[in-house]
């Protein structure tokens, strides 16, 4: 594979150099290329005309972007754009690093890939607008990282990392003061290099991934760590942020989740690693160097819950030690399941919150910290659904297109179809008849915002009929009702009744068979000008194909001023008990 290397002379450009190393390789530097001019990148990309592109540059001064951020804007977001966007025309793959400071840092458990950024410095800023590079070819990859240690670039002056800093001042000090706030993923750059490369050769769909060591600590414990495998008998102060005023602000919780690639191996292990490249480890002080059971981590990477297709394990080639704990995956028999496709309807005109939807879609407006829309975007990514069709009123159409772009940021396909008038739930199928082909499919509503239940599950074991849920809440009437008998079958399904059978509605999210399609053409309007989704319930019902099961937790249609404001509150609460150590979601 001919294969280019970008920013080569950096402390990840050299390790990805090492184990890129059998490949027809390239390296340039800031001598060779200036990605901040797109016609030099278009003009010498065109004529080495590389299979795949790893752009490793970037400027990461973070308090210097502060002052000089037209400088960072430069190298950090147009370089990286103007190489997807040649790259997009030789067709080649791009791979490009982002940073955990595009994060606000507010979210106490970790940020997982589809998670919206919101710098806070004008470093972060920079790099998230250097991820627009994704939305201009077809096969970029995106991958954030953080805290890198490894050995300093070969460029002139180059910085040393955190790890080699400290071991200066443990020398040179009795005792140091740390930051023990600013929790993140201490990430060695021979360890990232070799993800990247197992990215690139199992053929990964194109997309955003997290790529850290496991487990993230703040600058004291990491400064502990390094003090402890180094052998130094050295004072370590724990001190908060304040301590060392920096003109840029820092995320205080800023740990990246993995959900989508094997694990990486623990921080502490990379470090004992890096320690033993440049002689730094002592082996005398740490006989029990692979026992990291009393470190305490403020979270953990979630082990990944899907693999590329085609491979029955992913493995990465390591030298003397194992890079990763391989994930354990349920086969599942292609031959006897359908694809599971995924619809999001957001049409609508939102009358009952009116005069806010007189300007914007209901599902754009805000749920404590984010648009309404990705509560149930993240649903049906979380369950693994990849091909996901949002429909939209015509009038903002636009506007979801600018928030949620091709799906690309999250390795998922997002299309759009426009609902040029509400006519009823069952239109979305078929609007979507072309979109859902043969395929099975699940369809959610864009103001619906489950708290608490997982539906992959039940999304993943369906293979024909049709699914729907049931929820108890104090006002059925709003909704379609269920009603069961002694055993749990189905008795009754009703729309919005007056006087409810059961206290069971059915929340806005629905698993049906293609034939679901065929079925909405047949349903007509009741005395309202729209169709109703109960009758598709009852068609299937009446086949004897219907399963309803019941939701654990939470349920909120978001359509109302009252429940709207429930949901911000429910959502700010539970992110303030988890940065205070809460977890019992349920007990929100």
């Amino acid at each position: 594979m001919k294969l280019l290397i970008i920013g080569a002379k950096g402390m990840l450009g050299q390790e990805l150099a090492k184990i890129f190393a059998g490949h027809n390789l390239y390296l340039w530097d800031k001598e060779e290329i200036d990605i901040t001019d797109a016609g030099m990148v278009d003009k010498k990309l065109k004529e080495l005309r590389p299979e795949l592109i790893i752009n490793a540059a970037a400027y990461n001064a973070v308090d210097d972007c502060e002052t000089n951020f037209d400088i960072a804007k430069k190298i950090n977001a147009d370089g990286p754009v103007n190489l997807a966007k040649t790259a997009q025309k030789i067709s080649a793959r791009f791979v490009h690093y982002s940073s955990d400071y595009v994060f606000d840092g507010a979210k106490a458990d970790g940020y997982v890939e589809y998670d919206l950024p919101a710098p806070i410095s004008k470093y972060g800023e920079s790099k998230y607008l250097g991820e627009e590079s994704l939305e201009h070819c077809e096969n970029a990859y995106l991958i954030r990282t953080s805290r890198l240690f490894g050995l300093p670039a070969r460029a002139v002056n180059a910085k040393k990392s955190f790890v080699e800093v400290m071991l200066k001042l443990a020398d040179e000090k009795p005792e140091v003061e740390a930051v023990n706030e600013e929790f993140s993923n201490p990430t060695y750059v021979n360890d990232l290099a070799r993800q990247t490369k197992h990215i690139i050769e199992s053929d990964y769909a194109p997309g955003v991934y997290h790529a850290t060591n496991e487990g993230s600590c703040t600058w004291y414990e990491f400064t502990l760590e390094i003090f402890k495998q180094a052998g130094k008998n050295v004072k370590v102060l724990p001190v908060p942020s304040e301590r060392f005023p920096r003109p840029a602000r820092r995320p205080t919780f800023s740990s990246l989740k993995n959900t989508k690639l094997p694990r990486m191996r623990s921080w502490q292990e990379a470090l004992t690693d890096f320690l033993k490249v440049i002689g730094k480890f002592n082996s005398v002080n740490n006989e029990k160097q692979n026992d990291y059971s009393s470190v305490r981590y403020h979270s953990e990477n979630v082990a990944p819950s899907a693999k590329p297709a085609g491979t029955e394990q992913c493995s990465v080639p390591t030298p003397t030690i194992q890079q990763f704990q391989q994930p354990q995956h349920k086969p599942i028999s292609m031959a006897t399941r359908k694809t599971m496709k995924g619809i999001i309807l957001s049409g609508g005109k939102g009358t009952r919150l009116y005069p806010l939807t007189k300007i914007t879609s209901k599902q754009l407006l805000p749920v404590y910290d984010k648009p309404m829309v990705m509560y149930p975007l993240e649903t049906l990514m979380n369950a693994g659904i990849k091909d996901i069709l949002i429909i939209v009123a015509p009038e903002y159409a636009g506007q979801y297109l600018h928030l949620l772009g091709s799906g690309k940021e999250w390795s998922v396909k997002l299309s759009y179809e426009v609902q040029d008038e509400p006519k009823g739930l069952p239109e979305a199928f078929i609007i979507g008849e072309n979109f859902i082909g043969d395929d099975n499919v699940t369809m959610i509503l864009g103001d619906n915002i489950f708290f608490d239940h997982d539906f992959t599950n039940d999304i993943q074991s369906f293979e024909s009929g049709g699914r729907i849920f049931a929820v108890q809440v104090p006002d059925p009437q709003r909704s379609g009702v269920v009603e069961f008998d002694a055993n749990g079958r189905v008795l009754s399904i009703e729309e919005k009744p007056q006087k409810p059978k059961s206290n069971f509605a059915i929340p806005g999210i629905y698993i049906y068979d293609s034939r679901v399609c065929h079925i909405a053409k047949g349903i007509k309007p009741t005395w309202r000008p729209e169709t109703d989704i109960t009758e598709i319930h009852k068609a299937y019902l009446g086949m004897n194909e219907l399963d309803v099961r019941q939701v654990k937790g939470r349920w909120l249609d978001a359509g109302t001023f009252d429940s709207l404001l429930q949901a911000c509150n429910l959502m700010a609460a539970r992110e303030y008990l988890e940065k205070i150590g809460y977890n019992d979601k349920m007990g929100v």
